[in-house]
């Protein structure tokens, strides 16, 4: 059987046509999530594929919104989510976009939260600028300084020999 055209066809067809794995397909898209380092782009380029496999005679609006529907649940991140639930993309295409939009957002925030602020403390002059770490760090050494003599003043005085009368009414 195995040299027959035919049977090897019908064989190859009934193995590898998607047709025949749609419901495997259906169920890739069910449990698809984004993968660590993988770019919104990719993850689109993966669902539309699988959405080609899992429903090959629906039509092309109907797997564009089943696409669309999937790539929101694969973000796997509920801020994105919600961005795209706001924004109302009418395609996975503009799912991406606006995914990658927030996304450049997001760095470009966290690019301009992590430059060294300016610290601020309350000394001579209330609200002196101090941008020198060597004179922070000589900042905390003459608080630590006036702490202990604070100890050390509060412990000469001590009131042991002081009697304190309590008055009954």
């Amino acid at each position: 059987m195995r040299l027959d055209y035919k049977y090897l066809v019908a064989e190859l067809t009934s193995r590898f046509e998607p047709a025949n794995q749609a419901n495997m397909y259906k169920a890739q898209m069910n449990s698809l999530f984004r993968k660590q380092g993988q770019t919104l782009p990719e993850l689109a380029q993966e669902i539309k594929r699988i959405t080609r496999l899992a429903y090959p005679t629906a039509p092309i609006d109907i797997r564009d919104q089943l696409a669309k529907d999937c790539f929101i649940r694969a973000v796997n991140d509920t801020k994105i989510q919600l961005t795209l639930f706001n924004r109302e993309p009418k395609t996975i295409g503009d799912c991406v976009r606006v995914g990658v939009e927030y996304e450049a957002f997001v760095v470009d925030q966290k690019r301009l939260t992590n430059t060294k602020p300016a610290i601020r403390m309350q000394h001579d002059t209330p609200f002196e600028q101090i941008d020198d770490e060597d004179n922070i760090l000589g900042q905390i050494a003459k608080m630590s300084h006036q702490l202990d003599d604070m100890a050390k003043f509060q412990k000469s005085n001590d009131y042991s020999g002081v009697t304190c009368f309590y008055l009954w009414h």
